[in-house]
């Protein structure tokens, strides 16, 4: 008999991603924090004529800036020849606040006025641009009149009480000027930096937080705190860098709308598994990285780039987002085991404390198997000493307890027999 042989079709499907360069640029935007996020976001809109943002966390990111700021200042000020006094241009360098400015009003012992002027006029010729100047206000005017937006200038000086106000009617009719161009030339101030360099970085940076969960009647709010960013759309043709520039600015709105999105997917479902967790202090659920990508049906390499150094804020803890990520051992959680140890060693009597063998019976009888050198690797992560430092321990603390009381006892006989307190 021959056999014969037939052809059959299975289908199958497989998960595959497709990378191009927008992939890439939504990995790299997903792959940020919060703070990296609004560094990069900071830059962008600083070049960008269309993209703007009404977070003020985003305006208060200063550009990385070097540690050496003075050092550098010093440097260009010996290293050139300049009509001032050396010894009065360094007061100068050496009073500059954080953000690079200058106060005249401030005592200058052992120099003229005229002295401390002649400096100040050249430190303010000094890289980076706007150095030594008094406020943000005179910043803001000094790149104004750089970049030649007279119009601008006008409503900065003239209307400063008027934008204190919000008196804009008031405004357009002293510059004689319509609400759009006033529109307009706000948000050319807006581009504006308000701080030349930021001389003092803080040399550690706080958490923020990539998302807010709130407990409102036994149900979870999820808010994402990703700054918003929006797009000036211009009327009329633009040229084909303006062009350019514009499908940038809508791009980079993309992605953070897709990278909000991804979050809120991820972290629904992160609450969803470890809900008695955050609501009741149980312990963890069994939670992997597979199971968020199964049930959100986005690749588990999304997945992990959603979760890794991200944060959340709930009851006014911020924890990172791993921590909701439960890996399984037999089929039970990490965080049971942990609970178990915890409870059993606790409750041990100390005298005669409970070795890893004995805690790998009792998981045993519990269902779960453990070897002993796997009950050390997990009691050492939790930082509990192993049976025979216990014991030392609690022979420690029983000793000192009984050395007290045989002082107490001494303390009190005396009194009892003098009637004076030693």
């Amino acid at each position: 008999m021959k056999n014969k042989q037939s052809l059959k079709l299975h289908q199958a499907q497989h998960q595959r991603q497709a990378f191009s360069p927008a992939r890439g640029r939504f990995v790299e935007t997903l792959t940020k924090s919060r703070q990296e996020l609004n560094v990069q976001l900071r830059s962008l809109i600083a070049a960008n004529p269309f993209l703007h943002t009404v977070s003020d966390e985003v305006l208060s990111i200063q550009p990385a800036a070097a540690s050496d700021i003075r050092e550098d200042l010093l440097l260009q000020l010996h290293t050139g020849s300049w009509p001032c006094r050396t010894e009065a241009a360094e007061y100068i360098i050496e009073s500059l606040d954080d953000h690079g400015f200058f106060d005249p009003q401030l005592p200058a012992p052992g120099f003229s006025a005229s002295q401390i002027d002649d400096a100040l006029r050249v430190v303010q010729q000094f890289e980076p641009f706007g150095v030594g100047l008094r406020s943000s206000v005179e910043y803001l005017v000094r790149q104004l009149e750089s970049r030649q937006e007279a119009l601008a200038l006008r409503i900065l000086t003239e209307g400063a009480q008027e934008l204190t106000a919000h008196q804009t009617a008031a405004l357009c009719q002293k510059l004689k000027i319509t609400e759009d161009q006033l529109t307009h030339q706000l948000k050319i101030i807006r581009s504006c930096q308000l701080y030349p360099c930021q001389l003092n970085p803080a040399s550690e940076s706080y958490i923020q937080a990539d998302v807010l969960l709130e407990l409102e009647d036994d149900e979870f709010r999820i808010t994402s705190l990703t700054p918003q960013v929006v797009v000036d759309r211009p009327q009329g043709p633009l040229s084909p860098e303006l062009k350019r520039y514009l499908n940038e600015a809508q791009l980079t709105l993309d992605l953070i709308d897709q990278r909000n999105l991804t979050l809120q997917l991820v972290f629904r479902c992160l609450v969803r598994y470890q809900q008695n967790h955050l609501m009741k202090g149980a312990p963890l659920a069994i939670c992997r990285l597979k199971d968020i990508a199964e049930d959100t049906g986005l690749h588990i390499s999304t997945v992990s780039r959603a979760c890794a150094h991200k944060y959340f804020e709930y009851q006014g803890h911020i924890r990172p987002v791993s921590d909701l990520l439960c890996k399984s051992i037999h089929h039970v959680s990490y965080s049971e085991i942990e609970l178990h140890l915890r409870t059993w060693i606790a409750a041990e009597n100390s005298a005669d404390p409970l070795d890893d063998d004995q805690l790998a019976r009792r998981f045993a009888s519990l269902g779960v198997p453990l070897s002993r050198r796997r009950i050390a690797a997990y009691r050492k992560r939790l930082n509990i000493p192993n049976s025979y430092q216990r014991r030392q321990i609690s022979k420690t603390q029983f000793c000192s307890a009984k050395t007290f009381s045989r002082r107490s006892n001494k303390i009190e006989v005396k009194v009892e027999k003098t009637g004076k307190a030693p």
